[in-house]
């Protein structure tokens, strides 16, 4: 790989991942407090992240986009960590099951020798709940380690709507938005040119917009 890819990689990496990152400050914070629809955080977060690791891949077809992009995504999430008054691993759990969605997408992508466009129901409920296992583990680290017990004191109910209710309902969501994507023919769309300047500009709003949310909440 040239140094010109490198380059474009991680321009389209800023760009994308920071958008990312906009939308969990925002329509994260938004679908936590959706009352009205308990859970619905859990049913469109990963949709949401999926949507941007796809239109990094689109635009390089290189499959390691998806890590980088989440990468930018998560540490942006860490931002809070320089805020007072914030429980660090409330900052670092959505960090670290961002970067899970893209190792399960990665993985997923390379087991079964496709591409995240191309991939049916079953490889984005494989996806889906994979990344969602590999969360329950590492709650459960914290569990036994003492280090957080919140998730797992949860109950059976939660960690079961957790695991399988939700990636139901992610799986459902991704097919409808590539099947729509599909049919507007967006998959065969050119390449979106990121400018460094673009990429630069959204991840400086991006860190603001995570900073005053924090100030103003």
């Amino acid at each position: 790989m040239n140094r010109d890819t490198l380059k474009q990689m991680a321009v389209i990496s800023l760009f994308w991942g920071a958008l990312w990152g906009i939308a969990e400050a925002t329509i994260g914070y938004l679908a936590h407090l959706a009352v009205f629809i308990p859970g619905m955080a859990g049913f469109i977060m990963f949709p949401i992240g999926f949507y941007f690791m796809i239109r990094a891949y689109k635009d390089t077809g290189k499959p390691g986009i998806l890590f980088s992009t989440a990468a930018v995504a998560a540490s942006i999430k860490l931002v809070d960590l320089f805020l007072p008054n914030l429980s660090p691993i409330h900052t670092i759990n959505p960090a670290i099951a961002i970067l899970m969605e893209s190792a399960a997408v990665f993985l997923v992508f390379k087991l079964l020798d496709t591409r995240p466009v191309q991939f049916r129901f079953r490889e984005i409920l494989i996806a889906s709940t994979g990344w969602r296992l590999g969360f329950l583990f590492y709650s459960a680290i914290l569990f036994v380690t003492a280090i957080s017990q919140e998730f797992m004191l949860m109950g059976l109910g939660h960690i079961l709507r957790f695991v399988l209710l939700e990636s139901m309902i992610n799986a459902v969501i991704i097919i409808a938005y590539l099947k729509a994507d599909k049919a507007l023919k967006c998959e065969k769309t050119r390449p979106f040119r990121v400018r460094p300047a673009a990429a630069a500009a959204v991840l400086t709003v991006a860190v603001l917009v995570k900073l005053a949310l924090a100030a103003i909440l």
